[in-house]
């Protein structure tokens, strides 16, 4: 092996001999831990009060955290609530915290559940683009990065744009992000975004 390729550079020489900011990057994926435990406590506790809100069926699998430390290279976190996936129907709420980009607020339709719903979303574009959402306008329904061949702004989109867009693809996916700049207003921000998904899919 070329000896240059395992040699440490200044920066890496002086990271490799500090614990210190690898102990702080775990408290801050327990922070997000904890606020996704909060976030899917309180989400719950709203369905459960207004159980017409939402299918029945969808609110039955229990909220679900995962975490991972490689997409893009970088660690990650997501809380999926409510959940349902199979091979043929999908219905989710997706949170996700991406290190070093955002937050994000997801929802994942597809199959029966595009169909029963995407007639309300074009009816509630505006209320979604007044709220910052994209439309993924790539065949990839597992990509999360804001990247221009990902994601579109509503905002650069007309009706007949978007009902095009649903019509290519057997899912639907519709997202809005929260920088981390924002991080100490993240529940409430998130929690609003939620309230926004769901007053636009309407039931």
């Amino acid at each position: 092996m070329d000896a240059a390729k395992i040699q440490l550079s200044t920066e890496e020489l002086s990271l490799v001999q500090n614990a210190d900011w690898l102990l702080t990057k775990n408290t801050i994926i327990e922070k997000v831990y904890s606020l996704f435990g909060d976030i899917a406590h309180q989400t719950r506790d709203n369905f459960n009060a207004n159980p017409a809100i939402l299918l029945s069926e969808v609110l039955i699998p229990s909220p679900k955290i995962s975490r991972g430390e490689n997409y893009g290279g970088l660690p990650w976190v997501m809380l999926d609530y409510p959940r349902l996936f199979n091979r043929q129907d999908t219905f989710a709420i997706r949170t996700l915290f991406w290190w070093g980009h955002f937050f994000s607020v997801t929802l994942h339709l597809k199959g029966r559940y595009k169909q029963q719903y995407q007639q309300n979303l074009l009816t509630n574009l505006p209320l979604l683009a007044s709220r910052q959402f994209y439309l993924c306008v790539s065949g990839d329904e597992w990509r999360h990065e804001f990247e221009e061949d990902n994601y579109k702004p509503l905002t650069q989109l007309n009706s007949s744009s978007v009902e095009e867009i649903l019509l290519a693809n057997d899912f639907c996916k519709l997202s809005a992000k929260i920088s981390l700049p924002h991080w100490n207003r993240s529940k409430e921000l998130i929690i609003d975004l939620y309230e926004t998904i769901v007053t636009s899919i309407g039931h």
